[in-house]
């Protein structure tokens, strides 16, 4: 089946497509807060602009959503390539005019972001329309995989762009992987496309009847007071903290980070095959749990290291915690909300998860003016892996998943 899926054109053009963009997507975000450091050295702003790209979601989450359920997606894709490519290319020419700004950088950032929020959808959304139905979960599980492949290969492309082309072209190569995701979807040949019915912006009673599924269902509920709270003191860290704590305390460079990164996405990986075995013996619900306990831990631990390998070793460690915990959760939805309220508790669960990281990264930079990124670690690792006592709930636990 793995195989038959690359014999589908289509989905062989969106595949190469969506990992190109991704390991540009990585580059950015792995880039920018090392950008912004060298720049203002300044941890409160290098978290505003980095916030900026967490933003988008929450305000145009809804929108795209239903803009992929009216227009033809892959023009949707097509266009979010083009103008992502334009948008990027603003910072490596801001740099060379001597004209960059933090207030430049976060609004390219944001409207950068933007745009990417109405990709997305659009991506999910077509690749029912060009695979058949039995091949639908390979093909989920094919895109998946390219992103675990592009936190991987993104920060050694980043690092080794930094190397030969300095920080100023970093940005360039990352704009040329929009423009090649583009070339790739524009072989697509997408099947026609039906006029749909409803082409308001914002479907209210959308809105309406996640509030009333999650009343409904205490486990949901649960859940996502756990992904909200956890993501609280994991996200930020995870975006500023290690590269602060890359500069302060490994007093290292943007080539180091990179490698953490990469260890951190390899360790991914690693978890994403655990999980298969691990749902042998046990629940996703208990996988869940392990999972957040885990990652928590592995964070706190870094308050101890000092050394580059060391570091590359522990992160390497901490990733195998991140599928465990968003692949259980994502396997906890499928199984306990219905199949037509499915995509809208999935879009609230991506703005939620959006949402406390903008809030995460802003709290984070303000912390790191009076405290060490080693000491912020300790702090955060302890209280995110107590949240795993919100799902310490007989209810819960006993889920049937």
């Amino acid at each position: 089946m793995l195989n038959s899926i690359f014999y589908n054109r289509n989905f062989k053009f969106l595949w190469l497509g969506h990992l190109i963009s991704s390991i540009g997507d990585v580059i950015f975000m792995v880039a920018l807060p090392w950008l912004i450091l060298d720049l203002t050295d300044s941890k409160i702003m290098t978290a505003l602009v980095s916030m900026s790209a967490y933003l988008p979601i929450l305000i145009f989450g809804l929108i795209a959503g239903n803009v992929a359920d009216n227009y033809s997606r892959k023009l949707i894709m097509l266009l979010a390539d083009l103008i992502r490519f334009f948008l990027i290319l603003i910072i490596p020419i801001s740099l060379i005019y001597d004209f960059v700004s933090p207030m430049l950088i976060g609004l390219t950032t944001f409207f950068l972001s933007a745009i990417s929020s109405f990709f997305n959808p659009a991506r999910d959304s077509l690749i029912p329309q060009i695979t058949k139905s039995n091949e639908l979960p390979i093909a989920n599980s094919s895109i998946s995989v390219s992103s675990q492949m592009a936190h991987l290969l993104g920060p050694l492309f980043a690092g080794l762009g930094l190397a030969i082309f300095g920080i100023i072209h970093l940005f360039t190569l990352d704009a040329i992987t929009f423009l090649l995701s583009f070339i790739f979807i524009k072989f697509i040949q997408s099947p026609l496309e039906s006029k749909n019915k409803n082409k308001n912006f914002i479907n209210w009673y959308q809105v309406i009847t996640i509030k009333n599924i999650l009343n409904d269902n205490t486990n949901l509920k649960i859940l996502f007071l756990m992904t909200v709270i956890n993501n609280i003191f994991i996200m930020g860290p995870a975006i500023i903290g290690v590269p602060v704590y890359v500069k302060e305390i490994l007093k290292s460079n943007f080539f180091t980070l990179a490698k953490l990164e990469s260890s951190m996405a390899l360790g991914m990986i690693f978890g994403s095959i655990l999980f298969i075995y691990l749902l042998k013996r046990f629940s996703p619900v208990k996988i869940l749990l392990f999972g957040i306990l885990f990652d928590g831990i592995t964070y706190a631990l870094l308050f101890f290291i000092e050394t580059p390998f060391f570091a590359a070793i522990l992160l390497f460690i901490h990733g195998i915690a991140i599928p465990l915990i968003t692949i259980s959760r994502t396997t906890i939805i499928q199984k306990i909300v219905p199949d037509s309220d499915r995509g809208k508790v999935f879009s609230i669960n991506y703005m939620a998860v959006m949402g406390t990281t903008a809030l995460s990264i802003v709290i984070v930079g303000f912390s790191l003016e009076y405290i060490s990124s080693q000491l912020l670690f300790l702090i955060i690792g302890i209280c995110a892996s107590c949240t795993s006592i919100i799902g310490f709930n007989n209810k819960f636990l006993r889920m049937n998943v």
